[in-house]
């Protein structure tokens, strides 16, 4: 099975996640970045905010791929206001991923596990969701023991 990670990370947690998936996997990496970085951790929260409430999104650095050769997608991200980067959900929709199997790993500082599951099921209607990797500060999973569970990859 061919796989792939598709991932942003802003302050490398998630990117260290995404390096144990290609190291166990092989799967070829897709980093994905708005044009413009989110800068520090306080600016990043208020711009995150401002999108979330007025609807703007951030433009993509990144131009979208084609995966149509790949069986496997792990998408790899951190939780912001809840839910998966707005940015990176324009990248995800923009992709032709209905009928892949998609593996998330989400990071985050505090909640939003329910809430992004539930965007990426709304992303990706015709896609298979499976082994939902997520952690947090205060619930540190080990990725280590997700990947061993992993089937088929």
């Amino acid at each position: 099975m061919k796989s792939a990670v598709i991932y942003y990370s802003k302050s490398g947690v998630t990117a260290k996640i995404a390096a144990k998936i290609q190291e166990k996997t092989g799967a070829d990496m897709y980093f994905i970045e708005p044009e413009n970085a989110y800068g520090s951790y306080f600016s990043a929260i208020l711009r995150v905010a401002r999108e979330s409430l007025t609807g703007k999104r951030a433009k993509l650095k990144t131009a979208v791929s084609d995966f149509s050769d790949y069986d496997v997608i792990f998408i790899g991200f951190p939780v912001w206001y809840g839910t998966v980067p707005h940015f990176l959900q324009d990248y995800i929709r923009g992709c032709k991923l209905g009928g892949k199997r998609i593996i998330p790993f989400a990071t985050a500082g505090a909640n939003g596990k329910a809430s992004s599951l539930k965007t990426l099921k709304r992303l990706l209607p015709g896609s298979e969701i499976t082994d939902y990797f997520y952690t947090n500060r205060s619930k540190r999973a080990d990725a280590d023991i997700w990947l061993d569970s992993l089937r088929g990859v």
